[in-house]
């Protein structure tokens, strides 16, 4: 398998960003993804001006975050842009699939806890965060939730008095998936198969008085990325490369992983069955000697998980068990206690 890592979710000047394509290929490249994914706010203006294209070693693709005041959808694969229905969620969702499109709820359990008594201070330094969480839990169709994304992530108790501290050292507080996203994931897929991606929502903007960016794109995109396996390499025809990558997360071939803490290429989660390999998005039937593989790229917790529930944990830098029972299996790894990886399941039937 090819492994590629990918930034996604990401906003140009097109919408509410700070940055043209140009300066966003250049962080990309410099931060070392292979394929950015570019959302701006109701609109693809970058995708008719050039379209896919390859720029600077990167793979860029254009999709849009259809953004009514709630309940925003990430849609990639799409030709048309959609406005946004205001009124239903599930309407946004049906036309992104009458188009032929992937679509993932976008931060779905946003919070900002801000402290009450400083809301007039944060709003002069521009720490007024606004989040738009996803509410309505009844939607059918969605091909995939996005299961952590960093800047909701660092966002959540940013304020005036810790603003500096945020800023400075990002990564210190970034705690992982939010627990009620993981077990939406899980609910969800016990009922049939929904993705789970890793994104950014970078915006790049200057925050405190308007002058101090936080986030960099280019710090962005070394942090939580998606890890796509393809059985052949990119070609270098940037629609048929597009259409890879999007095929890839629209199955489950992917985990989620933040390179920040250790680059984690070369992750390997696979169940053998009946003479056969399975890997991440795959229904696998159970035989009796079905075994189940993990492989980190260095040594850390790694955590087993099926139907959502912890099964087995342990220290170490690979696992082989077997399994007897069906269910959907999906690894969590964690490094020096925090949070790593989290890979797609595997569906054994």
């Amino acid at each position: 398998m090819f492994e590629y890592a990918g930034a996604i979710h990401i906003h140009s000047h097109c919408s509410d960003g700070s940055g043209s394509l140009k300066t966003i290929v250049k962080a990309a490249r410099r931060a070392g993804a292979h394929f950015i994914v570019i959302s701006d706010h109701n609109n693809m203006k970058i995708k008719r001006e050039r379209r896919s294209a390859w720029s600077d070693d990167v793979l860029v693709i254009v999709g849009e975050e259809i953004s009514p005041r709630y309940n925003h959808y990430l849609a990639l694969g799409i030709q048309d842009e959609i406005p946004p229905n205001q009124e239903s969620a599930q309407a946004n969702i049906d036309a992104v699939a009458s188009q032929g499109g992937v679509g993932f709820i976008s931060h779905p359990f946003a919070t900002h806890k801000a402290q009450p008594t400083c809301k007039r201070l944060d709003k002069l330094l521009g720490l007024d965060v606004t989040v738009y969480p996803w509410d309505d839990l009844d939607v059918e169709g969605f091909d995939g939730i996005e299961v952590w994304q960093y800047m909701y992530d660092w966002v959540k108790h940013v304020n005036t008095f810790n603003a500096v501290t945020h800023a400075i050292a990002p990564g210190r507080f970034i705690t992982g998936p939010d627990h009620r996203a993981l077990a939406m994931w899980d609910a969800v897929n016990l009922k049939r198969k929904v993705v789970g991606i890793g994104t950014l929502d970078a915006h790049a903007k200057p925050r405190v008085l308007g002058m101090f960016k936080a986030c960099s794109y280019r710090y962005l995109f070394s942090t939580i990325r998606t890890h796509i396996l393809l059985p052949k390499e990119l070609t270098g025809d940037a629609e048929e490369d597009e259409a890879e990558v999007i095929a890839s997360l629209r199955y489950g071939s992917c985990f989620i992983a933040n390179d920040s803490l250790a680059d984690a290429s070369g992750f390997g989660f696979q169940i053998r069955s009946g003479g056969f390999r399975y890997q991440m998005g795959d229904e696998c039937p159970l035989y009796n000697n079905a075994e189940l593989f993990v492989v980190l790229p260095r040594d850390g917790e790694i955590r087993i998980l099926c139907n959502g529930l912890l099964i087995f944990s342990r220290e170490g830098g690979s696992l082989c068990m077997p399994i007897s029972h069906a269910g959907n299996y999906r690894i969590e790894a964690r490094l020096n206690g925090r949070p790593w990886i989290y890979s797609n399941m595997i569906y054994v039937v």
